[in-house]
């Protein structure tokens, strides 16, 4: 098989906010692949996730919003949890992973990185605890997280992302949590330009980037 970019994408985000299961009912086996995102994710998975599965799979899922205010994206099927399971995706609750050989080997690790950071990642502004009952947020400096508890796969996250000019800063790990954080203003900008979010793109305003 073949890895695009949206393929490479979607396992991203796959390692981060989904999931492949099995399960008994009614004395069958059957086996579902859930993503499980925000709100506001919806059209991202309408207009980016699902596509990916109707084009490489031929299936399309169920997308639906929850009561609950979440996103929800599934599909059933042995044969497509097979393959992603052939990928290196873990089966059931996800304890440790690694970025599929598959995807590097492809050269397709900037939008695996995409998928991973719209699912782990996030972007403020820096703010310092230093002072009295409040912390001061400076307006002007801009940090970005990615933060997960597969050991593996952050660890490599780490040695890639200087492979695309990108310099992180060290990863960090406290119970069980892996925290990788770029703070460096120039390496912000430079990871806005070369990974191409499709989400948590607030700083767009900040660097003026293009749309």
């Amino acid at each position: 098989m073949v890895i695009t970019e949206e393929f490479a994408e979607m396992l991203g985000v796959l390692l981060g906010d989904g999931c492949v299961c099995k399960y008994t009912t009614q004395g069958k086996h059957r086996c579902v692949v859930a993503f499980t995102g925000s709100f506001s994710e919806y059209w991202y998975y309408e207009q980016i996730v699902q596509p990916t599965f109707i084009n490489e799979f031929g299936v399309v899922g169920s997308l639906h919003l929850r009561k609950d205010g979440t996103t929800r994206y599934q599909i059933y099927g042995e044969s497509v949890a097979r393959a992603l399971l052939g990928f290196g995706v873990p089966l059931g609750r996800k304890h440790d992973a690694c970025i599929p050989p598959a995807v590097v080997e492809s050269g397709q690790v900037i939008p695996f990185i995409r998928g991973l950071y719209h699912a782990e990642g996030s972007v403020y502004r820096r703010y310092s605890k230093t002072y009295d009952r409040m912390k001061k947020i400076y307006d002007n400096l801009l940090v970005i997280q990615i933060r997960m508890k597969l050991p593996t796969l952050m660890h490599q996250l780490e040695k890639e992302l200087p492979k695309l000019g990108i310099v992180p800063n060290r990863l960090s790990s406290k119970d069980g949590v892996y925290t990788l954080r770029i703070t460096d203003q120039g390496m912000i900008r430079k990871f806005f330009e070369i990974i191409r979010s499709r989400f948590k793109t607030s700083p767009k305003q900040v660097f003026n980037l293009p749309q």
